[in-house]
């Protein structure tokens, strides 16, 4: 009989002790990640300088999709040879960067592409890169 009023205090010491760890784990939930990419969503409006090319006035539209992706439209080739492409970057703070991607145009022309930005108060300040079948780099400033 002692042995079986020792198994028993075990088994309970166990699920007791089980119990605990779990409520403590449930305590240390992930906080939901802070939204990064919203900050950039939006119509921005500017000017661009370009070396390598011509500058202007003009918008740069960013969606965010979810916490930290952010996308925006972008055109390669020229003439008939234009085609619309969608880049995704990725937001961290006040600091968006979209990797170096490979596009290509309607008449198979390859494009690489790359930027980053950065909001400073209201202003953003976003850098792009393009190589390839043509080259040049831009640097936008706009607010929304």
């Amino acid at each position: 009989m002692k042995q079986t009023n020792h198994t028993l205090r075990n088994a309970l010491m166990t699920i007791a002790s089980t119990g605990i760890i779990i409520a403590t784990l449930a305590g240390c939930t992930k906080k939901e990640d802070e939204n990064h990419a919203a900050k950039f969503s939006g119509t921005w409006n500017g000017t661009a300088s370009c070396a390598g090319g011509s500058g202007g006035t003009g918008s740069l539209v960013f969606t965010a999709t979810d916490n930290k992706t952010v996308t925006t439209n972008y055109s390669v080739g020229t003439g008939s040879c234009v085609q619309a492409k969608t880049l995704t970057g990725t937001a961290n703070g006040n600091n968006v960067t979209f990797p170096t991607v490979t596009l290509t145009d309607g008449c198979g022309l390859s494009y690489s592409l790359s930027g980053s930005g950065t909001i400073s108060g209201s202003t953003l300040t976003f850098t792009f890169s393009v190589n390839g079948a043509a080259t040049g780099s831009c640097t936008f400033t706009g607010t929304k």
